[in-house]
């Protein structure tokens, strides 16, 4: 560049100077041209003195020498038009360091990813900012396909398929970590193990599709009456184990008889009497373990079977 520079400076007119620096310019367009960027260099005021083919493609826009650079609202309906407010233009030119910035934005309605970076550059003490433009679309696609492979594969370990409840293994590390934070902040919460009555004789009677819309049924009524904070998991075969965080007995023992209300008033097409549950509900009790309050609230829940079905038990004092 220094070698330019001399020769320009040599230069006895403004004439000779003028056609140089064209020379110039358009000599590190079309090499701009072979790359797979688009450039753009503005001068102080974002005034556009330069671009080269693969920008005005990127971008679909033709401007004219001198134009004002647009803003990306301008040029495309942004996906966030909130993003729009940051200029990595006016950051480089401030702080004459290099900034980026990735833009979602909707070309011809469909979604395209663009990296802009803003490179600050003197020109014969001229200030000046070279944009490069980067397509980086397929990245950010193979990417959003790599994270929704990764939540599927995370569905599939958490999940249990049928009922779109947690699985056992994932329930059992929750209520690991709640009985440490209760021991540790001394809070509180509840366990509730849901079991269907008489089910086996709905499987054996009615078939495996129609029991399996039972499940499917009682796990979307689970979900339906739990809080964002609630979890709930198919634990057995027709058996779901519930966690009520911050959650005191009597307030649990009214949300699962809201439950079992819904299900004991749900029909099948297939199945012609309706359907019961029966729960046990423990409140945290300091001192125990996982194993101490699983075999008591599986207690409770024994007594609600023993109470004659369709009832929540939760208190054996």
């Amino acid at each position: 560049m220094e070698t330019w520079i001399q020769q320009y400076r040599q230069l006895p007119d403004t004439n000779d100077r003028d056609t140089f620096l064209d020379r110039l310019v358009t000599h590190y367009t079309e090499l701009l041209d072979v790359t797979d960027s688009g450039y753009l260099l503005l001068d102080s005021e974002y005034s556009i003195l330069s671009v080269n083919r693969i920008a005005c493609e990127m971008l679909m826009f033709h401007p004219q020498l001198g134009d004002p650079m647009p803003k990306p609202g301008d040029l495309f309906e942004l996906e966030d038009p909130d993003d729009s407010d940051e200029c990595v233009i006016s950051a480089a030119m401030s702080t004459g360091k290099p900034h980026h910035q990735e833009m979602q934005l909707r070309r011809d309605g469909e979604p395209c990813w663009i990296k802009m970076t803003a490179i600050p550059i003197q020109f014969m003490q001229i200030s000046q900012v070279l944009l490069v433009l980067q397509d980086i679309s397929s990245t950010k696609r193979l990417q959003a396909d790599v994270l929704a492979k990764q939540a599927a594969l995370d569905k599939v370990r958490t999940r249990d398929t049928l009922t779109g409840l947690y699985n056992r293994r994932f329930i059992l590390d929750e209520l690991a970590h709640l009985n440490a934070r209760s021991k540790r902040y001394n809070t509180t919460f509840s366990i509730v193990l849901i079991d269907l009555d008489h089910f086996k004789s709905v499987n054996n009677t009615y078939g495996h599709e129609a029991a399996d819309q039972v499940l499917a049924t009682l796990g979307k009524l689970i979900q339906d009456e739990l809080r964002d904070a609630d979890l709930g998991a198919r634990y057995g075969e027709e058996e779901f184990l519930v966690l009520l965080p911050e959650t005191g007995i009597d307030d649990a023992v009214h949300t699962i008889n809201r439950l079992r209300q819904r299900f004991n008033e749900t029909r099948f097409a297939e199945i012609s009497r309706p359907l019961t549950i029966s729960a046990g509900v423990l409140e945290w009790q300091d001192g125990k373990s996982l194993e101490q309050l699983l075999f008591k609230t599986n207690e409770r829940l024994t007594m609600a079977k023993y109470a004659g079905r369709n009832q929540v038990c939760g208190d054996l004092e």
